[in-house]
This record gives structure tokens, sequence and C-alpha cells, in this order.
């Protein structure tokens, strides 16, 4: 089995991007073969499901798909290790002390926002955990286009990393962030998570006492704080900006970039496994295929043509051990870009229709126009104790109705 720690993640995806597709492809068939073995052996679930299928397994097609209801419903048994159990991991995530912290000492914790209607909790090893930033270091950061003026200027901005996101719970981004703080404090220093759940003014007033070198954010979230920017209430100068978690639509692109004047790249990734592609910064996402293997698939889950928009997508984590991931349903829609992408990497280059919220502008009471981060209202339906689907339809500035 191979080791999977940041310093050999992050070598061995620098070597096999200058070894060309070849050597990409034959990392990644050699880790599906480790991992079927793996989880015949240790997962009750996957043992049952591939009973009947050879022994060795040469392409990932022979597999069948794995959809979220199944694996939720069997979670215990998903499990390659026993002590993960879904009462002890729900226990686990019922205790908002506990963000960040690592469940039986050696896993980290998340939960998926249930935007499908069908939350799951993740449980990451420490495989999973060196994945996420060894092949950010190895592939994203090099594309981020920073010069020697621009690191000058994210040394002088103290490097510090602000993230506005959806706080309250288990979620990925502020368990991430509380994870890092509490391996080493002094992060706390310079990376700060800013509540999405708050007052827009309030966030502003943070931002601008904080001074952020880079700036993490939904789309949705960024669009507003552009518009804050460019009305002179919000005065920051990132280096850096990353879109996150919904789709980025060139034109915020372009309004992030405009009020900012920042370098703008978008990572494309789930909870399920964070780091499925990387922006190049020249019109492509580019697939990590040493590390999972993507299928852009139609309505009856068969394979689509590159230039083809997806229905769906099923996606292989080919380095999470204890919950895996694989030819799991996804429900993003994605096109394979037919022709090589202007920056020259040998890697696949993608465009995603993701989540797409809409910013809600409501009246208040003295007549003036408050806009509302969509995730704020998501948080609170998914709160409320039986509900897993919801409608939001603004019907006037001042009625928003909710099914």
């Amino acid at each position: 089995m191979e080791n999977l720690t940041f310093s050999h993640i992050a070598w061995d995806t620098w070597k096999a991007t200058r070894g060309g597709m070849s050597a990409i492809k034959a990392r990644q068939a050699r880790r599906l073969t480790e991992l079927v073995a793996f989880v015949r052996n240790n997962s009750r679930y996957y043992a049952e499901k591939y009973r009947h299928l050879p022994d060795h397994i040469t392409d990932v097609q022979q597999l069948p798909p794995t959809m979220k209801p199944d694996l939720v419903k069997y979670f215990d048994d998903w499990m390659t290790d026993p002590e993960v159990t879904r009462t002890g991991v729900e226990a686990f995530i019922a205790d908002k002390s506990l963000v960040g912290h690592h469940f039986l000492g050696r896993y980290f914790v998340c939960t998926t926002s249930g935007t499908t209607g069908v939350p799951t909790m993740l449980v990451h090893d420490a495989g999973m955990l060196a994945l996420s930033s060894a092949v950010e270091l190895a592939r994203a950061v090099p594309t981020w286009g920073l010069t020697l003026r621009d690191w000058g200027r994210f040394a002088k901005l103290g490097g510090r990393v602000a993230a506005v996101f959806v706080t309250g719970g288990h979620f990925q981004g502020i368990a991430s962030m509380k994870r890092r703080h509490l391996e080493n404090p002094r992060w706390e220093k310079t990376a700060r998570m800013f509540s999405a759940l708050s007052p827009l003014p309030e966030i502003v007033e943070g931002l601008n006492d904080y001074q952020p070198a880079m700036l993490a954010a939904y789309p949705s979230s960024l669009a507003l704080l552009a518009e804050e920017q460019d009305a002179g209430r919000l005065h920051i100068n990132p280096v850096l900006v990353l879109p996150t978690g919904e789709t980025l639509t060139a034109s915020v692109r372009e309004q992030i970039k405009s009020a900012f004047h920042a370098h703008v790249r978008q990572n494309y990734g789930a909870s399920e496994l964070p780091v499925i592609a990387y922006d190049c910064g020249k019109g492509g996402l580019h697939v990590n295929v040493d590390w999972v293997i993507f299928e852009p698939v139609d309505e009856a889950l068969q394979p689509v043509l590159p230039g083809q928009a997806s229905h769906k997508v099923l996606i292989t984590n080919l380095a999470n051990r204890v919950q895996p991931f694989i030819r799991y349903e996804m429900g993003d829609s994605v096109t394979i870009n037919p022709d090589p992408c202007p920056c020259g990497s040998i890697l696949p280059s993608i465009t995603v229709e993701g989540r797409n919220d809409d910013i809600l502008r409501f009246t208040n009471m003295n007549g003036h126009s408050v806009a509302i981060m969509p995730m704020a209202l998501w948080s609170v339906m998914k709160d409320t104790p039986g509900v897993y689907r919801f409608q939001a339809i603004q019907t006037t500035p001042e009625q928003l109705n909710v099914r």
C-alpha cells in the first residue's frame, strides 16, 4: 500500500506531471487496483457489492456506481475501520465544541451541505488530509501567477488568509480551519474565518480591520463583497481571491477581479474530495487524474463524449481508505474540453455547472436594500429538524415564500 504522506504525495505528484500522461495513467491504474483489493477485504458494503466481479479489475467501468442514499443507509458496512460507526460519528458532530478535533484521535470529520437533499458525514484519514494540501502545493500554487512583487505584497500583508463560509457546525471550511488552529496555534494569527451568517456590514467591518492577503468565499458572497468594495464601504487589497463551493461564472469572475485587482483562481472539489481540479488561469479546470477517476455521464450513467455536457459525474477517490468513494454519483454537470488548454497542461480540463445560488435582496423598514448571502438562508433551513429539501421564492422586495 502506498505511503500517503504529505512529502510523498507532493513529490510524486510533481514527478507524475513531468512524466507525461503515461506516468499519470499508470499511477491511476495502480491506485485503483490497490483500492479495490483493500475495500474487498475491509468494507462489508463493497465486499458484497463486488462479490460476483472478477478478482482483477482492469477498468473502473467494471465496477457498479454507488449512490449517496445507499452509502448513507449502510454507513457502518461502508467504513473500513470497524471503530467508525454512524452512532459514534453522529454523537461527535452533534457536539459543536468538537469542530476541528480528530474523531477517535485520528480522523477528520465534516458534513456535506446536503444541497442534494441527502447530507453525508465525511470521514477523512491522514492520507486524505495530506493529499488536499500536497496536490495544491504541487499543482495549483504554481498556476496562481503571482510575481515577486505579488509575493512581496503578500508578505507585507502578513500572509493573512480570510475565509467567508458558513459556521456553526462541522462544515468543511470551518472544520478545516479549526483543525489547523488546533495543530498549530500560530495559525490563528494568519487565518481567520468570517461567518457567512453574519450581517454583511459586520463582515465588511471585520475584513477592513483584518486586511487579508488572500480571500476565500462562495462566488455569491464574493459578488456581494465586490459590490461593497466598489461602493467604497469595503477597502481591502488581497493578492489572491479563491472562489469555491459554487459555480463561478465568467461575469462574476470579472466582477471580482475588477473590484479587488487581484488574481482570481477557482478550486473545484467537494467535501468528499476537495482537490478534484485546479484553475490554471487560462480558462481550464484541470482534473488531478492521478488521484481521482473522473467520469462525466448521461442520465443512464453512460459516458459522454468530450465537448458534451454531462447529466452527472462519477468520481473515484483514490486516496481515502477509511471511507472509500468509488464511482460515486455527484450531481454536477461537467464538460470535458475537447481542445488542448492554452496553458499547456497535459491534464484534462473541464468546465463545470454546479450549484449556483441567487443573492436575495430585501427592503428594510428604512427603505434601504439589504442583501442576504444565500448560504445564510440555506443554513437556517438545514438546521430545521426534518427538512432535507426546500425551495425559496422571493415574490416581493419584502416577502419570501419557503416550501
